[in-house]
């Protein structure tokens, strides 16, 4: 079985960060589409690729939770980012010129809030007594995001006590498939003691073959089916609240390909060295900033 699991982290996030960049260049071909049929499907059709990368980044981040050797560190990383692009998505707002060609393109929600409350959350919950309860920060800010965003998106009101800038842009999604890809080691746990007695294979021995790495691997698949599943259903229970049209959710039910990925995945690091791992938190910033500047050139000229 150890031969199934043949990518490693650095793979699954180049894969993440390949899917997101061609769905924003999707979604940037859809706004300048102009009702221009070939250019919409050619944008669907990214944007049905980008979908990989959500869950994929979802699921690495709960990966370094549990392996980094400095949760300090890397709580500051994403902390740091997450505030660097809150403060240019204020900027963004308030810079009349950039306000009015970009057209609220950076108002989706920030990225890097998602990964640090899912990461808080894997935190909490690995804590002992009280600690535990900090759990409850992360799920504050998710559904805070949801209904905020569902109250915006489906009414004509505004919510000022959580602005644009401070919410997540995957929310009760994001949060939820980090619990589910974390609970797939638990799950894994039990499902090997209970055949423990008729296997005679304890943990180490389903680790050492490559079988308990698949077994995660199928258990956080699963999760993510399930979790995606639910958001779709979202659309029929709040309509316009999450997804603008029932073409927008079953693009967004497309992340369960992702799950293939996730099932080939090795457990290890692979390639990291220094440059790669910074460059993936500024990549993000900087092709977004490329991408903006693209289209304010084509949309309203500089």
């Amino acid at each position: 079985m150890r031969k199934v699991n043949i990518l490693s982290s650095f793979i699954l996030k180049v894969v993440a960060i390949l899917a997101m960049t061609i769905d924003h260049i999707g979604f940037l071909i859809g706004r300048l589409a102009n009702f221009n049929i070939d250019l919409i499907r050619l944008a669907e059709v990214f944007r049905i690729i980008g979908r990989l990368a959500m869950p994929l980044f979802i699921f690495m981040i709960v990966e370094g939770v549990i392996h980094t050797k400095d949760i300090k560190k890397y709580f500051l990383r994403l902390g740091i980012m997450a505030a660097l692009i809150s403060v240019v998505y204020i900027l963004m707002e308030y810079v009349p010129y950039i306000r009015e060609r970009s057209q609220g393109l950076l108002r989706a929600g920030n990225i890097f809030l998602d990964l640090l409350v899912v990461a808080f959350a894997i935190w909490s919950i690995r804590q002992e007594g009280f600690k535990k309860l900090f759990i409850l920060l992360p799920i504050a800010i998710a559904v805070s995001s949801f209904v905020v965003k569902g109250i915006e998106n489906s009414t004509t009101t505004s919510i000022y006590w959580l602005p644009f800038f401070l919410t997540m842009r995957y929310d009760i999604i994001a949060l939820l498939w980090g619990i589910g890809f974390y609970f797939s080691y638990l799950l894994a746990d039990i499902y090997i003691k209970s055949l423990e007695p008729t296997t005679g294979m304890d943990k180490s021995i389903w680790v050492e073959n490559g079988n308990y790495r698949l077994a995660v691997n199928i258990i956080s698949t699963l999760m993510l089916i399930a979790v995606s599943v639910l958001y779709y259903s979202f659309y029929y229970i709040w309509p316009n609240a999450v997804f603008n049209n029932a073409k927008s959710a079953s693009i967004q039910l497309t992340a369960i390909v992702s799950g293939a990925f996730i099932l080939l995945y090795s457990g290890k690091r692979g390639y990291n060295s220094k440059w790669f791992q910074y460059g993936c938190y500024l990549y993000y910033p900087l092709h977004i900033a490329t991408l903006l500047a693209i289209y304010i050139i084509i949309n309203g000229g500089i």
